[in-house]
């Protein structure tokens, strides 16, 4: 594990003050973005304004004021007033050149005065689908909107398109009805000439760095989350390492644990391996109940067997006379050669009499298996039945462990 693991595993409250001091300052991050990209729109928005005005402050005293003035006070409104000395634009005119100049002036502001009924003299104008579908909705029957608006774009960049009617005045209505240019003699009052339209194009992706004080956020809030899952990545490597160590560790104990436990009785493998006694060098006085057996004339008996014949023999003697002597509770403490040697009343007892009457009853029942066994083997050939002899004396002894040259006993 590195340091800075171990700093984090060391420090939690460090970590807890970290994790909290990020969350309260999301919130002021995002205030103060909100407050900078507010400022930037209003500035924005005023420096439009201003030009636009100005814009059309000049246009105003040029071709309005200015033309009114050379001409002594008479003028005239034509849709041609730039031919004719002291004319004035008549109102189609003036919006179409002021939507030329607001369009050149606000480089994200569109402005367009459109008719599907323009006069001879001019160039038609071509209208796409949002705008025939305004001039169809402002003039239906039944139409009570004023406005209609569309959003598109990508997601980088949006567009809005908002358009209103431009309804006939009474002085615009005999205009256009006696005009020998117009297209149209029969308006009236209240008709929907045609459609001034404002689109307004917002570039989201050149706005993204206003919100700086967000992005430098979540670029520490960023770089502290991989920090940290990194520094989890590399603990949880050491961890399945350790752990992968552990089980072939374990797997190699339990391996030598199954082994050992073949050599020892089951008492005291059990008493060993689940803590109740340790392998330190110590011995204690105990009553105990010892049993010792062997074969009768065990050598004559065997002499004539094949050595593979006496060790089936043995096997099969032992295993029977071992699961006699553990279903009474007896500790097996060794084979030797042919004899057997257990004892009743440690590491396990049920009281000095209880013990010896236990012994008691293993022994009538290995002598009972006995007679079952050479029966058998009789059966199998084998001529000379095994008899046992047996002894049993309860008495006092020294039981623990001893040690000899570094081995224990």
């Amino acid at each position: 594990m590195d340091s800075f693991g171990k700093l984090m595993l060391n420090h939690s409250h460090l970590v807890v003050a970290i994790i909290i001091l990020g969350l309260v300052a999301l919130p002021i991050a995002i205030w103060l973005d909100l407050r900078h990209l507010s400022d930037q729109n209003l500035q924005v928005q005023a420096t439009s304004l201003d030009s636009i005005i100005s814009e059309i402050r000049g246009y105003y005293s040029r071709n309005v004021v200015g033309r009114i003035q050379q001409n002594s006070g008479r003028n005239q409104v034509l849709h041609n007033y730039q031919e004719i000395p002291g004319a004035i634009p008549i109102p189609a005119t003036l919006s179409i050149e002021l939507g030329d100049l607001i369009s050149k002036t606000a480089g994200n502001v569109d402005y367009r005065f459109v008719s599907d009924h323009t006069f001879t003299n001019r160039v038609p104008h071509r209208l796409d689908d949002f705008e025939t579908d305004a001039l169809r909705t402002f003039r239906h029957p039944d139409n009570t909107a004023r406005v209609v608006a569309k959003t598109s774009g990508s997601l980088f960049d949006r567009q809005i398109r908002i358009a209103t009617p431009v309804v006939l005045a009474g002085s615009c209505v005999d205009c256009h009805n006696n005009h020998p240019l117009s297209p149209k003699r029969d308006w009236v009052v209240g008709d929907v000439r045609g459609i001034q339209e404002l689109v307004v194009n917002q570039p989201i992706a050149s706005n993204l760095f206003s919100f700086k004080f967000l992005l430098i956020y979540f670029v520490c809030a960023g770089t502290i989350g991989f920090a940290f899952a990194l520094t989890q990545f590399r603990q949880a490597s050491s961890f399945r390492k350790l752990n992968e160590e552990l089980e072939a560790g374990n797997s190699f104990l339990a391996s030598i644990s199954t082994q050992i436990s073949k050599y020892l009785s089951p008492q005291v493998y059990k008493s060993i391996f689940s803590g109740e006694k340790d392998a330190s060098i110590s011995t204690e006085r105990k009553k105990l109940t010892i049993f010792f057996s062997d074969i009768v004339n065990f050598t004559s008996a065997t002499e004539s067997l094949q050595p593979e014949e006496l060790t089936t023999l043995l096997n099969e003697y032992f295993t029977e006379m071992s699961r006699i002597a553990l279903y009474h509770g007896a500790t097996i403490d060794k084979f030797i050669g042919d004899a057997i040697l257990v004892f009743f009343g440690d590491p396990e007892t049920k009281g000095v009499a209880e013990d010896a009457r236990a012994c008691m009853r293993m022994a009538l029942e290995m002598q009972s298996r006995l007679k079952e066994l050479n029966a058998e083997w009789r059966q199998r050939g084998f001529e000379h039945p095994f008899r046992a002899r047996i002894g049993i004396n309860t008495g006092y002894c020294n039981v623990g462990t001893c040690q000899i040259q570094g081995y224990r006993t």
